[in-house]
């Protein structure tokens, strides 16, 4: 991937383009491989997923969940962060929408959107939490269960230190089904200054998402 950005590079260069360093040169092909994963990470396809209809699935009784998820939005060279927090009854606790204006590829972004989510938490003051979104690879990197990406190895290693105020936390995997909510705050975001939260209540669309979202609660065994 970095052959290619150098012979990139070269044929821009030929034709009168600008130089870039090397370390530019490096960092640009491997945000494109990074966000190449992204885009592929796709699980198998299997005849039960494609009947099942996937829900948000509520913690257990004391707990909180903490869905997060990122939007790209390229021509503006910003990002949109969701985060929505709900209780076992499915119940929103609280909610933030926040716009960074930083052009982050599609991982670094929705590692931003798990680091936000965690400090939103944080300053909430839940302390029981599962943290939730689709990005796999950043869940299992979390988990310590996966290879951490190059340009998110700092994030995620900060993110691992700062769960530990809490009292008890949890990294969890949804397909975007399953994240409706946190994804439509994200793109709420485009529209707004810097950021909105929202506690013990949220914008009409996000509740009427969370009220369609929601599976039984665990039953106490």
């Amino acid at each position: 991937m970095v052959d290619m950005g150098i012979w990139k590079q070269r044929n821009t260069v030929r034709h009168g383009g600008l130089s870039r360093n090397g370390l530019a040169i490096v960092r640009s092909s491997l945000r494109i491989w990074d966000e190449f994963q992204v885009a592929n990470e796709k699980p198998q396809t299997t005849r039960e997923s494609i009947t099942m209809e996937i829900k948000w699935c509520p913690p257990q009784l004391g707990s909180y969940k903490v869905n997060v998820d990122g939007a790209v939005f390229t021509k503006q060279k910003q990002v949109g962060i969701g985060v929505v927090i709900r209780d076992s009854a499915g119940e929103v606790i609280a909610a933030l929408s926040h716009k960074l204006a930083r052009p982050l590829g599609a991982l670094e972004t929705e590692a931003k959107a798990m680091e936000v989510g965690i400090q939103f938490a944080l300053d909430v003051g839940v302390w029981d939490v599962i943290f939730e979104g689709d990005a796999l690879s950043i869940c299992n990197a979390l988990r310590g269960v996966g290879e951490v990406a190059t340009l998110v190895q700092n994030l995620v290693v900060g993110m691992s230190q700062r769960v530990k105020a809490f009292r008890s936390y949890a990294f969890s995997h949804t397909k975007r089904q399953g994240n409706i909510p946190a994804h439509l705050l994200a793109h709420y975001a485009r529209n707004i200054v810097s950021y909105v939260a929202w506690l013990e209540e949220c914008p009409s669309l996000i509740e009427h998402a969370c009220a369609h979202d929601l599976v039984s609660p665990p039953r106490d065994e």
